[in-house]
């Protein structure tokens, strides 16, 4: 367990410094930039992103689950790759000239050339990363990929002040790649140079096919929320809805990112190892629920407070949504790991299945709930009804091919219940005896208690509730300078 430890520290330590880079970064560019040249590449992106989502092929997380990894499946990743980014490259580069008349904007062209050759670059990248997470090198990966968002940012920073214009921001990226791909092969240690090869393509395609599928399924599931909220209801709600699910995402794709970056891997090395899986995905699910409800409760009591602290004053007409999201998020994070359970157990087939017939559905609900009701509410409910139903959806799959052990995952997701409810209840006391004036949020004193008794009651509770949490060697270090004096006093009597 200490081995996964430290991989989460160096995860979360690269996730936020990753945050704080480009935040400086973003602060700068905007600044040097003209919000007309920000826009163009913004476009340039968002073309990119539709070409993006076959770029992988699922090559990085076929080489973290293979078995037995050999030097031909490598090269057979490597080669893939290299097609597919090949083939990406020439169609962008070939489609630049009627993608910049189709916006009539002639600098999207440019923009587009330089940006292809981007597919050419991540290939190397793409392998040399998988295998570092394989080894769960997340020090060596947190090194890299620090480095090389910090010369992608000098990059750009630096061509913007020449006068570059957005060019210089595609350059960054192209930078960021390069870096990351010569980083990345550095920190193998080996260092070898292996030829590109197609031997085990069948294996690679079988697997690559359904990682494929569950990508586009999901991104255009989600690109249809916002083109049909946009069209039946306007810009304004679109922006409402994105602005409440924000806070959402502040756990459930930012925290958990790091997690399931350390999940992964530590599953495929659990199965490689042949270890008992239901013991280790209940401990980590249970670790996930004791720090997501407490999150998500907290956000949806303080939702006002939270968005005048993170966007500001004008986007105060989201905070009703908030605790809807909140509830989504809580239900999200109880089966938050069992897609990297089964990747890393092989059964690929079954998550594509699965997503296949949750993604449409859910997409369907709250496009559904815009035509009907044209209310933003509506939407955000029915996002919460699509997370209940996925929910007993996600365990009956993977009853599928890992037997559920319900007595044990309701013992320890009660015990996590109970600590966030005793880490909710004192900022619900403080709200009961200090309410907010209407419309208006608490003062920041009132807030940052409630913040701090919320953490004070979280760390008391994981022990008074028996938490398996409270056993962690971490949490004991943590929680040492407050045990010691109770102990010596019971020693005295």
């Amino acid at each position: 367990m200490s081995g996964v430890r430290r991989a989460l520290l160096f995860s979360f330590a690269e996730r936020y410094a990753l945050i704080v880079v480009n935040l400086a970064a973003n602060l700068l560019i905007a600044r040097l930039l003209t919000p007309a040249e920000i826009g163009v590449y913004s476009v340039t992106l968002a073309v990119m992103s539709i070409a993006q989502v076959l770029r992988d092929f699922g090559v990085a997380s076929y080489l973290i689950q293979e078995q037995d990894l050999t030097d031909d499946h490598i090269r057979t990743a490597l080669g893939v790759t290299l097609i597919i980014g090949l083939a990406l490259g020439f169609v962008v580069f070939g489609a630049a000239p009627w993608v910049a008349d189709f916006y009539r904007e002639p600098r999207m062209r440019d923009l587009l050339w330089l940006a292809a050759f981007n597919f050419l670059l991540l290939p190397f990248s793409t392998i040399s990363l998988a295998l570092l997470r394989r080894r769960l090198a997340f020090k060596a990966l947190a090194v890299v990929n620090l480095v090389a968002t910090l010369a992608g940012a000098v990059t750009s920073v630096g061509m913007a002040w020449a006068g570059f214009g957005p060019i210089g921001l595609v350059a960054g990226t192209l930078v960021v790649s390069a870096t990351t791909g010569f980083a990345a092969w550095w920190a193998q240690g080996e260092r070898r140079l292996l030829r590109p090869g197609l031997s085990e393509w069948r294996s690679l395609f079988k697997f690559g096919a359904q990682s494929s599928v569950v990508g586009v399924v999901t991104s255009v599931s989600m690109d249809i929320n916002d083109l049909a909220v946009g069209k039946l209801m306007g810009f304004t709600p679109v922006a409402l809805l994105s602005r409440a699910q924000g806070l959402m995402n502040l756990f459930h794709r930012d925290l958990m990112g790091a997690v399931r970056n350390v999940a992964y891997p530590v599953y495929a090395k659990a199965v490689r190892e042949q270890q008992a899986m239901e013991p280790l995905y209940t401990a980590s699910v249970t670790y996930v629920c004791v720090v997501a409800w407490p999150f998500y409760g907290f956000v949806a009591m303080f939702a006002l407070e939270t968005l005048r602290l993170l966007f500001g004053p004008q986007w105060d007409a989201a905070a009703p949504l908030v605790p809807l999201f909140c509830l989504a998020g809580a239900l999200a994070a109880a089966g938050s790991l069992v897609g990297n359970l089964m990747v890393a157990m092989g059964r690929m087939d079954l998550l594509t299945r699965m997503e296949v017939v949750f993604q449409p559905a859910r997409a369907a609900l709250i496009v559904a709930a815009a035509a009907v009701w044209r209310d933003t509410w509506a939407c955000a409910a029915a996002l919460v009804l699509a997370m209940g139903l996925q929910l007993p959806l996600i365990y009956f799959v993977k009853g599928r091919f890992l037997p559920n052990d319900w007595q044990v995952l309701r013992r320890q997701l009660s015990r996590s219940a109970a600590v966030a409810l005793l880490a909710l209840a004192p900022p619900a006391l403080l709200l009961w005896l200090h309410p907010r004036e209407a419309g208006q949020p608490l003062a920041a004193p009132w807030f940052v208690l409630a913040i701090l008794g919320c953490c004070v009651s979280w760390l008391l509770a994981l022990g008074g509730c028996r938490h398996p949490l409270a056993a962690d060697p971490a949490f004991a270090r943590l929680t040492r300078f407050w045990r010691r004096p109770a102990d010596n006093a019971g020693q005295d009597r």
